[in-house]
């Protein structure tokens, strides 16, 4: 990014009663369009942050250089013809505001205004800044000295030094009684140290004399049956749940830190942390910043990781801790001093890490209390004053302004109400709406809309703030001056300082005023930039395309010279910088200006149309489309209708005929007349041209608009000769395409697929593919079709002598424990490069057999397929493996695996019937008996379970041939034996026991017939 630095004499500031942005040239004259722009309503504005319409305001400000005026959404032709010396000229901006209120403050030098009544009232001076005063309440009680502030809906509580709690109602806006004056402490006359609000729970956390009690809301009393907790110094929310609707709250104690659960219904001590001796705090979730015997300490209660920081006092002096939120997500700000409060402090904003950054910044006296309200630092002395610091740290003073106390002592606070200024000043006002107020560039006399607009800005003009400034004299609110009149400079510098002020308004809610000051401020930042960059085709351009739901782009074009659809409306307090710059060449500033509108359109084009200026969509487009058409011309560019929106092209056509026979636009012409209706001629010309592919895109994209007739009679047609003669590279591509204008038109695919000529297989075969599987018979006839393909590789390749190779290598290794034949021959074939097309084809056929393993018809139709091309049950083996079950015999599958020698899965078979075979098998397997025995060792081991018969053992100890080595066996004999045994003694045993229960039954027998 290249800015364009100004020289001081090339500028000046025009002063501006109305206090716009003034430019030292005249307007130039305008034409009036038609409006085209609502005014959204005031629900939408408040839900939606950011998005908003532009709004004016009083038809009498408006100044009319040419009456004349065109029809509704006729194009304005600009033009800039200026001079290279008008180029050179620098915008210069009204640098009148207001600069401080003349309401409720006290007059102390020409910086400081009020009246002698209200010096008499209320005794404070304020200084020129950022900040105005207005009185809230002032007939609080002045015998007492106040220590806190919040409020609640309509209600405002106050704290004391004595221990006093007030609790004030608003009856009416503006208008507060004192409802009830209570003790904390009947006993006491401790002060009050803090009043935490809990709202969504309707209650509050008072901390006096480090007791902490619970009130309830909106009485302000304390809650019943709640324990009273001691002995604590500090209490600050860790958050609130959503589920368990209850606030996390850290309560400090001297011995640790206390986690509180509190609901509507209750508070429970959910958690102990042992740090002890912490007298403040500050929480970002489990993140601490604390302090601690003077010193700031940095703790994560999660990790019990403990930061040190630096010294509250640098002489150990008794100052109160500052530590606050910087922001609300990791940065804190604190603050360090000297040997008192009158010394010099300076603030830092540290991070979670401990780390300080953002620079440090330089406080006259160390604060009693800090607020920050980005961009500001509201610091409360202890000198009866409140100053306000700039947060930036690139302000060269940073001390902005005061806020001083005649007579008692300042406080601060932020509530969590957002208060509504009722006092605001006429003349503010005033320099404000004109400011705010539209005008058309472009002239219209729509003087409805323009009441329209400046009764909205009047109506949404409100001042809102939650700081408050109270003491004895009452409670006041800092009011920040409406944001547009803090920023009244043109020079290079006011760039960053709108960019931090519309990064500050992105984090939160705005009002709807709000909404149009920072949609002013979006304007300023662009003709900023407009101004004062060497280069606007990337970053300039890109934040106009940002903006664009916000801010007109056709002001854009406008600046340019270029034409513009409809007409567009500025902010009264920018027309002039408007018009200098159209006033200059910015062409200049554009390496490549088609590129520059393209990127634009792009990223436009990107958003949702409702996101822009939805009404004014189409014509942004036109504005768009037409200049780059005109460009493109000017530099014998090729031009296409995909260039243009749909919406340009009776603008375009119009162009093509103001150019008469001199514009090459005949392909243009016939693209833009398919579009418009002449569907059947664009579909032979792209036949005749062999181009298929933007055949079946032009199909899909005008499908609903083709004749019906075409596409109940023809289109299937032309899409069967789309897929014949397009190019293999393409084919998958254009199939795709084909199924979906097949799924958009409604036809049926099976119908489809009947109409593909029978000598057309493979073109089926892909369809398919494609389509997906829809039943059994596509399933079949792809099988077929695989199986075919599959039988042509093995005869073309000699596929079975090199799998016959393969099983032969397999069948001469006689490990026991080898893999089987089956996973053998498979990973064979993935690594012989002779078998890769066979692979593939298998792979397809697998696939096809387990998408349908459910279909019991499928798949006796797949074995008896694979059987006709089988040899020696390979293929069968390698399909189905274990299930061959199904259609051969167990017997029979024992002997195929036999004669692959695959160990493995003849143990599957083997069985009581068959061990003695398989053993005979394996003792004949190879001429080396120690190769029979371990073969014969390893059968018998892994399968002892089958000698539990003693047939069976008797078998095999017959079929071990007597030069078997006894001492390979010994343990398994020894087990068989040792089975006998037992089981021979089981036998005896059962035996004798019978005959001991028959000779028992008869000596009970015989007693029963003696006794008879």
């Amino acid at each position: 990014m290249v800015k364009k630095g100004i020289k001081d004499d090339e500028a000046k500031v025009l002063d501006d009663n109305k206090g716009e942005h003034k430019v030292d040239i005249k307007s130039s004259t305008h034409e009036k369009v038609n409006d085209e722009e609502s005014v959204q309503n005031d629900s939408q504005c408040k839900t939606e942050n950011m998005k908003l319409n532009i709004y004016s305001s009083s038809p009498n400000d408006i100044e009319h250089v040419d009456t004349s005026s065109q029809e509704e959404s006729r194009a304005i032709e600009n033009s800039s013809g200026t001079d290279k010396d008008k180029a050179q000229e620098v915008c210069t901006l009204s640098s009148t505001v207001t600069s401080v209120t003349k309401t409720d403050i006290t007059s102390k030098d020409d910086k400081k205004v009020t009246s002698e009544k209200e010096q008499e009232r209320l005794p404070l001076e304020i200084s020129e800044g950022p900040f105005r005063i207005s009185t809230l309440l002032d007939n609080v009680p002045s015998n007492l000295t106040y220590t806190c502030c919040e409020a609640y809906d309509n209600h405002i509580f106050l704290g004391t030094t004595t221990g006093d709690l007030l609790h004030y109602f608003e009856l009416e806006r503006g208008n507060y009684m004192l409802v009830s004056r209570t003790k904390f402490d009947a006993e006491s006359n401790s002060k009050i140290d803090k009043i935490l609000l809990l709202p969504k729970v309707e209650g509050a956390l008072i901390l006096c004399n480090n007791e902490l009690v619970l009130f309830i809301l909106p009485e302000f009393a304390p809650r019943p049956n709640t324990t009273r907790l001691t002995g604590i110094n500090d209490v600050v929310i860790c958050n609130f749940s959503r589920s368990s609707k209850a606030y996390r709250i850290y309560a400090f104690h001297t011995e640790g830190v206390r986690l509180l659960k509190i609901s509507a219904n209750s508070l429970v001590l959910s958690k102990i942390f042992n740090f002890k001796l912490i007298d403040k705090a500050c929480a970002h979730g489990e993140t601490l910043m604390i302090s601690k015997l003077n010193n700031y300490e940095l703790i994560n209660l999660k990790t019990s990781q403990v930061i040190p920081l630096f010294r509250i006092s640098e002489t150990d002096e008794d100052l109160n801790p500052i530590i606050t939120n910087f922001n609300e997500e990791n940065e804190f700000l604190v603050c360090s001093g000297g040997d008192s409060y009158d010394s010099g402090a300076i603030a830092l904003v540290v991070n979670h890490h401990g780390d300080i950054i953002k620079g440090t910044i330089v406080l006259k006296n160390y604060p009693r209390n800090i607020i920050v309200e980005f961009p500001y630092i509201i610091a409360e002395s202890a000198f009866q004053s409140v100053d306000i610091y700039s947060a930036l740290p690139s302000e060269e003073s940073q001390l902005l302004q005061s806020v001083i106390s005649s007579s008692s002592d300042l406080k601060i606070s932020k509530s969590d109400n957002i208060f509504t200024n009722t006092n605001n000043s006429e003349e503010l006002k005033k320099e404000l709406f004109n400011k705010l107020k539209l005008e058309p560039l472009t002239h219209s006399d729509n003087k409805f809309r323009i009441e329209r607009e400046r009764a909205f800005i009047e109506e949404s003009y409100e001042e809102k703030t939650s700081l408050i400034i109270y003491n004895s004299f009452g409670i006041h609110l800092l009011v920040p001056t409406p944001m547009i009149l803090r920023f009244t400079s043109c020079e290079e510098y006011e760039i960053d300082n709108i960019e931090d002020q519309l990064k500050k308004l992105a984090k939160r809610n705005l009002t709807k005023f709000e909404n149009i000051e920072s949609k002013y401020l979006m304007s300023l930042l662009l003709f900023l930039m407009m101004l004062h960059y060497d280069h606007i085709e990337d970053e300039v351009m890109k934040k106009w395309c940002d903006f664009s739901d916000k801010i007109d782009i056709r002001i854009l074009f406008y600046m340019f010279g270029w034409k513009v659809y409809s007409e567009i409306w500025c902010f009264h307090g920018l027309i002039d910088i408007v018009e200098k710059l159209k006033s200059l060449k910015l062409n200049n500033k554009c390496e490549n200006i088609i590129k520059m509108i393209l990127m634009m359109k792009h990223e436009l084009k990107k958003r949702d149309k409702t996101g822009l200026l939805a009404s004014d969509f189409n014509d942004i487009m036109r504005s768009i489309d037409i200049t780059l058409f005109n460009l493109r011309l000017e530099a014998n560019e090729a031009i296409t209708i995909d260039m243009f929106e749909r919406e340009s092209y009776d603008e375009i056509i119009k162009e093509i005929h103001l150019h008469g026979d001199d514009f090459p636009g005949n392909k243009l012409l016939i693209e833009i007349y398919k579009v418009k209706g002449e569907y059947l001629e664009p579909l032979s010309l792209l036949k005749k041209a062999k181009n298929y592919e933007s055949l079946v895109s032009f199909i899909e994209e005008n499908i609903k608009k083709l004749p019906e007739e075409y596409v109940k009679d023809t289109l299937a047609d032309d899409l069967i000769f789309v897929l014949r003669e397009s190019d293999a590279n393409n084919k998958e591509s254009i199939t795709k395409q084909v199924l979906k204008v097949l799924n958009m038109a409604g036809v049926n695919k099976n119908e489809f697929l009947d109409r593909i000529p029978k000598e057309d297989v493979s073109l089926k075969v892909s369809f398919i593919e494609e389509l997906g599987v829809k039943n059994s018979r596509d399933s079949k006839f792809l099988f077929d079709y695989y199986l075919t393909k599959l039988q042509e590789i093995i005869n073309q390749n000699e596929i079975w002598s090199i799998i016959d190779h393969f099983i032969e290598e397999y069948k001469n290794d006689l490990a026991y424990d080898k893999t089987d034949i089956i996973n053998f021959v498979n990973i064979k074939l993935k690594h012989n490069l002779e078998c890769e097309g066979f692979s593939k084809l298998f792979k397809k056929c697998e696939n096809l057999k387990s998408e349908n393993e459910k279909d019991d018809e499928f798949i006796n139709f797949v074995f008896e397929e694979i059987s006709k091309i089988d040899k020696e049950h390979m293929l069968s083996l390698l399909f189905f493996s274990i299930d061959l079950i199904k259609w051969i015999s167990a017997e029979e599958l024992l002997k195929i695996y036999l004669s692959f020698n695959d160990f493995r899965n003849v143990e599957k078979f083997t069985g009581k019937q068959n061990l003695v075979m398989v053993m005979k098998q394996y003792l004949r397997i190879s001429p080396s008996l120690n190769l029979s025995v371990e073969l014969v060792t390893n059968l018998l081991r892994r399968n002892c379970d089958l000698f539990s018969d003693i047939d069976i053992q008797l078998m095999v100890l017959e079929t071990i041939p007597s030069i078997f080595p006894i001492q390979s066996i010994s343990e398994l004999l020894l087990s068989v034996l040792c089975q006998y045994k037992e089981k021979k003694e089981e036998s005896n045993l059962r035996k004798f026991l019978l005959k001991n229960q028959i000779s028992i039954s008869n000596e009970v027998s015989g007693n029963f017939e003696n006794q008879e």
